[in-house]
């Protein structure tokens, strides 16, 4: 399916970086279209024998010039006096003010600015283009993913107007089209294809026995590595709307954000979600979901898959199990009474909030 028409200010992601008078529109121009201490005292021994001087000192004398008959019948000196217990102030045990670890994100080398494009699994019936867009600054590394699904157009229409972005620092990696055949059959998947949303890692290209989209699944985890990448955002769609569904079930993902196993990392994407919910309607706000919220409790609907697509492996949520210091996130835009071109639009400004929000874009 081809990519929907471009608004006029869409059209500042166009193909003629050129062109643009501003490449970085901002989100909102998208939507109109030490404690101190007392000194504490200290017990010299010159006030300490002063102190106990009298008492103790005369017990000390009489005790010394006392014979022998009279130790026989005298009655026994009082022990010395314990001299006045002095109050001491305790030195208080300092309190270290809280330390502030600044959040450090892998960094990639700056390089030469411009766009490089390659293809995945090149030579075979499934290869897809990829584009590398290198700000000539150092900074983060980003991949977004699109069509991994062949029904899921707001996703690879999305995913094509972002390949034309350009950062201001980092790296961006995008990959429009991961599954064109069965964009092209406007499926799901195909069966001979397999699923690539569950293959993750992969398996290598030389591989016997493995389906096409194991390989396209292992060609993309290798990317990752190679660029170092930190945050994969990989989009998708659903039918029905999170907030509006009747059952729990995969087909009520709409409108919403899921990020990995590691919920350590949930606050970093959840205020990306909250900044784009800020700026859009109601009805199109997303619901933020990780392992702890917003989970289905009953699932009872599951889209029709054939069970060999399981074979070893796992969805884009693991992918960081596969990539050191990767954060995947999966974002879905409901389909029901929702445009493509507005859930390709929604898609767009998710990735951009959350590359202003990783240092990639300058925001106004």
């Amino acid at each position: 399916m081809a990519a929907p028409p471009v608004t006029a200010e869409v059209d500042t992601f166009g193909t003629n970086v050129s062109a643009r008078t501003n490449p970085h529109p901002s989100p909102v121009d998208m939507m109109n279209n030490m404690t101190r201490y007392r000194r504490p005292r200290t017990a010299s021994r010159r006030r300490f024998f002063g102190l106990a001087g009298s008492a103790a000192g005369a017990a000390f004398l009489a005790a010394c010039g006392a014979g022998p008959e009279d130790h026989a019948t005298a009655t026994p000196a009082p022990p010395p006096a314990i001299p006045e217990a002095i109050e001491l102030t305790p030195t208080p045990t300092p309190v270290p003010s809280p330390t502030v670890t600044p959040e450090v994100r892998r960094v990639f080398p700056p390089g030469d600015r411009g766009q490089v494009e390659r293809l995945a699994l090149p030579e075979t019936a499934w290869q897809t283009p990829v584009y590398i867009s290198r700000s000539g600054q150092a900074g983060p590394s980003v991949m977004v993913l699109g069509g991994v699904h062949g029904n899921e157009p707001g996703s690879w229409a999305a995913a094509q107007e972002i390949a034309d972005w350009t950062p201001d620092r980092g790296l961006l990696i995008v990959v429009p089209r991961a599954n064109v055949l069965a964009i092209e059959a406007g499926e799901r998947t195909l069966k001979e294809l397999g699923d690539l949303n569950r293959f993750y890692p992969g398996v290598p290209p030389e591989a016997e026995d493995a389906f096409p989209m194991q390989r396209m699944a292992h060609a993309i985890v290798e990317l990752a590595r190679e660029f170092q990448v930190s945050l994969l955002l990989d989009l998708h769609e659903s039918w029905g709307f999170f907030n509006e569904r009747p059952e729990d079930g995969t087909a009520f993902l709409g409108q919403t954000v899921t990020n990995g196993a590691d919920v350590s990392e949930s606050p970093r994407v959840e205020a990306v979600a909250n900044k784009v919910n800020a700026l859009i309607a109601e009805r199109d706000q997303l619901v933020f979901r990780d392992r702890g919220r917003n989970r289905f409790t009953n699932v009872t609907q599951r889209p029709a898959f054939d069970p060999s697509w399981l074979r070893g492996g796992t969805s884009s949520l693991g992918i960081g199990g596969f990539v050191d210091d990767l954060v995947p996130v999966l974002i879905e835009m409901g389909q029901q009474n929702q445009t493509v071109d507005r859930r390709s639009e929604l898609h767009q400004l998710f990735v951009r909030t959350a590359l202003g929000h990783e240092g990639l874009l300058d925001l106004a």
